[in-house]
């Protein structure tokens, strides 16, 4: 099923996932666009107040709050898709607004799929993106089905199975995109540390603000990539409709 129309679903596919992931955000920019720079602009500025107050214990801490509010910003983007499935337009206050109010679960999740993943990459690297393909899911199906983390997981690997190539060819396309236009930011990056010899912290902002705005759009079609192909992958295997699919909502 198409994710925004409603129609049946193109084939399983890198271009048709990336197509209409591409198509969704560009039907409500607003949202999806607005919810991943806001978000990474409060992390941002959080993380240079705490590497102010203690470098040692702000980095640390800068990380956790970071993975928190990524968390929101996913299960955000995430809640605000479901809803256009059945044609409901909704903003960035009730994207955040539910994915608050699913914020414990979601990082529980997410810690668990973190760190097996992280394990994965240390070891061979090769079992790592296996599970980053297995679990992509995770997010969604703890947003739309309520799961618990241990839940999540187990539905993920269920979904993807048999579709994990595909889907590792989707993510690593965003995956690329970001690193290019990061090792963009990183040249540009070298004029502002000129520029700002004499405040440093500045100049991280600056420097941090520029990779969020350059690698906004891949950013957040990674976010919503996964909403995606949930929906892709519960009409393929189980013939989902978008209002079933989206009613949990109501």
């Amino acid at each position: 099923m198409d994710t925004v129309s409603g129609a049946p679903a193109a084939q399983f596919s890198v271009g048709s996932i990336l197509g209409r992931t591409w198509n969704t955000m560009t039907r409500n920019p607003a949202a999806y666009l607005g919810l991943t720079f806001v978000i990474g602009l409060v992390a941002l500025i959080i993380n240079i107040g705490l590497n102010l107050v203690s470098s040692r214990m702000g980095s640390l801490l800068g990380s956790i709050v970071s993975m928190v509010l990524n968390l929101m910003a996913g299960g955000a983007i995430a809640h605000v898709a479901f809803q256009e499935l059945r044609g409901v337009r909704v903003g960035m206050k009730e994207g955040l607004s539910y994915a608050m109010g699913r914020l414990a679960p979601l990082f529980l999740v997410a810690l668990l799929a973190g760190i097996g993943i992280g394990v994965g990459l240390i070891l061979l690297v090769v079992p790592g993106l296996i599970l980053a393909c297995a679990w992509v899911v995770v997010i969604p199906a703890c947003v739309v089905e309520k799961l618990g983390p241990l839940d999540c997981i187990r539905r993920s690997m269920e979904l993807t199975k048999g579709h994990r190539l595909i889907i590792l060819g989707a993510v690593v396309i965003i995956g690329l995109a970001i690193l290019a236009l990061g090792f963009v930011s990183g040249l540009l990056s070298m004029g502002l540390l000129s520029a700002f010899s004499s405040a440093p912290y500045a100049a991280l902002f600056f420097i941090a603000l520029l990779y969020l705005v350059l690698t906004l759009i891949p950013s957040t079609m990674y976010s919503l990539l996964t909403a995606v192909i949930y929906a892709d992958l519960r009409s393929m295997k189980e013939g989902v409709s978008r209002e079933s699919l989206a009613k949990v909502f109501d």
